[in-house]
C-alpha cells in the first residue's frame, strides 16, 4: 500500500512538473513582430508565383481586406483518419509531421509545435494598414460587405494571420480570392526568410470555383 501511494505521488509530481515546464516555456514565447506580419503579407501580394501579382499596377487597384483572419489550428482526433482542413483552419500534423513519415516531408519541425499553438491561442486579431500597402486598396470588412451588396461585380482578397516558426525563418499563410461569379480560389502559401527578406518558396491551390 505504501509503495502504491509513493508511486501515485511520484506520477502526480511528474505530471505537475511537466505542466509547469510547459507553462514556463509558453511564457517565454513572444508573438511575431508586426513588421514581420506585414512583410509576409506583402510578399504574398507581390509574389510572381501567385495570381494576385498580375493585377497590380493597374488603374483600378485590387481590393484586400484589412482584417487578417485567425487560422484555427486543429489536431487529428485519436483513432480517426486524418481529415482535410477547410477554410481558415489547419491540422497541425500536416505542418509539423506524423511519427512514421520522414520529417523532411513537412515544412515546420516538431520543435515548432508549442510555438505554433502559442500563436494560435494568443494571436487573435491583426489589421493591415493602407499606409503599408500602396499596391492594393485596403478595405474594411464593412466596405467589403457594402461592395457585395451594391455593385454588380465585386472581387477582393483576404489572408490569414501568418504562422511563423520558432526560429523566425519560416511562415505559413492561407489567402483567398472572393468574387461574384465562378472565379474564387483559395491557396496555401509557404514562405522563408532569406537574407532578411520574406519570399514565397511554394504554394498549393486548395480549392477553386
Amino acid at each position: 500500500m505504501r509503495i502504491l501511494c509513493c508511486l501515485v505521488s511520484f506520477m502526480f509530481l511528474t505530471f505537475f512538473f511537466a505542466s509547469c515546464q510547459k507553462e514556463k516555456s509558453n511564457n517565454n514565447f513572444k508573438l511575431p513582430k508586426n513588421e514581420d506580419i506585414n512583410a509576409i503579407i506583402k510578399a504574398v501580394i507581390n509574389s510572381d508565383s501567385l495570381e494576385i501579382a498580375q493585377y497590380l499596377g493597374k488603374e483600378n487597384k485590387v481590393s484586400f481586406c484589412e482584417d487578417l483572419q485567425k487560422l484555427k489550428i486543429e489536431h487529428i482526433e485519436k483513432n480517426k483518419l486524418p481529415k482535410k482542413a477547410e477554410g481558415e483552419s489547419e491540422l497541425i500534423e500536416f505542418l509539423i509531421g506524423f511519427p512514421d513519415i520522414p520529417k523532411e516531408k513537412f515544412f515546420f519541425s516538431k520543435s515548432d509545435s508549442l510555438y505554433i499553438e502559442f500563436q494560435n491561442k494568443n494571436f487573435n486579431t491583426f489589421k493591415i494598414s493602407q499606409n503599408d500597402f500602396n499596391e492594393v486598396d485596403i478595405k474594411s470588412v464593412k466596405e467589403v460587405r457594402n461592395d457585395i451588396k451594391s455593385v454588380k461585380y465585386f472581387s477582393y482578397y483576404y489572408a490569414t494571420i501568418p504562422i511563423i516558426s520558432l526560429d523566425g525563418k519560416k511562415a505559413y499563410v492561407k489567402y483567398t480570392l472572393n468574387c461574384s461569379g465562378l472565379c474564387g480560389a483559395g491557396y496555401r502559401v509557404f514562405l522563408e526568410k532569406k537574407k532578411g527578406k520574406w519570399i514565397v518558396v511554394k504554394y498549393r491551390e486548395e480549392w477553386v470555383s
